[in-house]
């Protein structure tokens, strides 16, 4: 039986699954994160009489049990953490690009630990919100390199649900620091629960060594070989899987080929010059002469053996053979290796073929934000509380069902996510989130209380289905190799920075303008439901270079005489 081709792998194989989970415990993390003042509030930021909570202002162990926070300054400390990740989200385009996605990783890790640390152990305001930001500065790198990561592993046909991964994980540690915030609500417990900020990111350390690099990311490198290794390690054994093709497309891809070109894989760019060389069938083909060598691999045919060029592990049906050569060095020779192969900076993303797609995926991360999902996440608890009165307990229970509901209906949007269109999820979020923030306003005005539950349930579960996750994988569908690093860094940026600004801001808005604050949100989910419906490209079951060639762009080297890199690596091992 033959091996099935990897881009036809009916599931999700287990290495790949396992690689995507390890890499998620920092989604888990960044939920974390955002969720873990929203319960303790209170607790924290203490009350305008000067108590902390239920109890009265001390200092225990050395510590204050609360730090005393005016509206203004403790939006900007909610909000802190979005300016650090503005600045990692700016940066993860180059550290992740020059030292790797797993390095990357283990960055975010050490930042996220040590600003738990600061947080937790906050003796004055000033402390607490350099804590935020360096949190969020961990959140900007893990925020940029996680979706990257899960997008350049994942299969062809679990592209979208793996892309659906980060934002699912992310609503799981949302969901963990609610139930953890309910348990550790009250002066000085809140420092425990700001303290488990970093435990996510222990486990994911201890587990890091076990995962492997991205292919992308190697082959983006040069390393060819190492990449294909990596990617027959994610889909499983080469008895069982054929990555020949989905190898040669990425490494296409990768290089900006022409994506006019039929697919073509390394195997086959080989089989246009290869020279036939028959073989003694009872020669010793294990000897000196064909041992340690990456690109000799033996096939028995019924009367001779052949030798072919193809890698360490997989035989080509050609029955051809190659002498030896310095693939390095050959490959350096290519003439699709230039200066254009070198992953674009954000100058040059926006002053090159991409940007107008580029500007299209920043745009829906804005449009996530303006949804004012935050709001309703950071500040659920106050907000509810207002409309129940003094039943603050009841508006932590509704807080946490809020969460329970956030992750349901993401694992829903896991489900629907390969099964309709990017487009058509977006427009049904857009259109219920817009409804909902009616409906909100309308039962905070009539005093309805459970028209608001149902408003915010529903504003959580239409944002969740669809605007949650697709902003994190669209890019990644949209942008090749060498234009998603900038890509995302910029969108990641913009992301957390409206997230910096409603944080902010929702305070205020809310004390001046009370519940009316919703229309500004509805009011950016309607103008998002037509920047949607005339500009976002579909992108399922769609290859970059589809997406791009719907939108009259060409790769950066499909006019170049080198339409693909697989093809120009196999010619280069053709001198003797």
């Amino acid at each position: 039986m033959s091996p099935m081709d990897s881009r036809k792998l009916p599931a999700m194989p287990r290495p790949t699954l396992y690689n995507g989970l390890v890499a998620c415990l920092l989604s888990v993390a960044i939920g974390y994160v955002i969720g873990s003042p929203n319960i303790p509030e209170a607790a924290i930021r203490g009350s305008p009489g000067g108590g902390c909570g239920p109890v009265e202002y001390t200092i225990q162990g050395g510590f204050p049990n609360c730090l005393q926070f005016s509206d203004l300054l403790w939006g900007f400390a909610i909000g802190s953490f979005c300016l650090g990740a503005c600045i990692g989200s700016l940066s993860g385009a180059t550290i992740q690009t020059r030292h790797g996605r797993k390095r990357t990783m283990v960055l975010s890790d050490a930042l996220f630990i040590f600003g738990s640390l600061v947080i937790s152990l906050s003796y004055q305001q000033a402390q607490f919100i350099i804590g935020r930001m360096v949190l969020g500065f961990a959140c900007g790198l893990a925020g940029v390199v996680t979706p990257s990561y899960l997008n350049e592993i994942s299969t062809v046909r679990s592209r979208g649900t793996m892309g659906t991964f980060h934002q699912l994980f992310l609503v799981v540690g949302l969901l963990i620091s609610n139930l953890v915030g309910l348990i550790w609500t009250d002066p000085p417990g809140w420092r425990v629960t700001l303290a488990m900020n970093g435990v996510p990111s222990v486990l994911h350390l201890m587990l890091i060594r076990t995962v492997v690099e991205s292919p992308k990311f190697l082959l983006a490198r040069g390393h060819i070989e190492q990449g294909r290794r990596v990617l027959q390690k994610l889909r499983g054994s080469e008895l069982d899987v054929d990555i020949e093709i989905e190898f040669s497309e990425m490494v296409r891809t990768a290089s900006g080929g022409d994506p006019q070109m039929e697919p073509m894989t390394v195997v086959e760019a080989h089989r246009e010059q290869l020279v036939q060389q028959p073989l003694d069938p009872q020669a010793d083909l294990e000897g000196e002469k064909f041992n340690n060598n990456p690109l000799f691999v033996v096939e028995r045919g019924d009367s001779a053996a052949t030798i072919a060029v193809v890698s360490s592990t997989q035989t080509s049906a050609a029955g051809r053979a190659i002498p030896k050569t310095d693939f390095q060095d050959k490959e350096r020779q290519s003439p699709c290796k230039d200066d254009t192969q070198e992953a674009y900076t954000i100058i040059t993303l926006f002053r090159s073929e991409c940007r107008s797609l580029a500007l299209v995926g920043i745009s829906i991360h804005f449009l996530q934000q303006a949804s004012g999902i935050n709001g309703l996440v950071y500040y659920s608890t106050s907000f509810l509380s207002t409309v129940f009165g003094n039943g603050e307990s009841t508006s932590r229970l509704i807080t946490l069902g809020v969460s329970c509901c956030n992750m349901v209906c993401t694992l829903l949007g896991v489900f629907l996510i390969n099964r309709l269109p990017r487009r058509t999820l977006l427009l049904l979020s857009m259109g219920g989130i817009s409804l909902s923030a009616l409906l909100l306003i309308i039962g905070a005005y009539a005093k309805v209380g459970i028209l608001v539950v149902v408003a915010v349930f529903l504003y959580i579960a239409t944002f969740a289905i669809a605007l949650g996750p697709i902003p994190w994988m669209l890019l990644s569908e949209m942008l090749p190799t060498y234009a998603l690093d900038a890509g995302s860094a910029v969108a990641t940026a913009v992301n957390w920075g409206t997230n910096f600004i409603i944080g902010l801001l929702f305070p205020t808005l809310s004390n001046a303008l009370g519940n009316a604050t919703f229309i500004l949100f509805g009011g950016f989910t309607v103008l998002g439901f037509f920047y949607v419906l005339r500009f976002v490209p579909e992108t399922r079951n769609r290859s970059v270079e589809s997406v791009m060639a719907s939108k009259g762009i060409s790769m950066r080297n499909a006019d170049k005489n080198c339409s693909s890199t697989a093809a120009a690596v196999a010619a280069a091992a053709i001198q003797h």
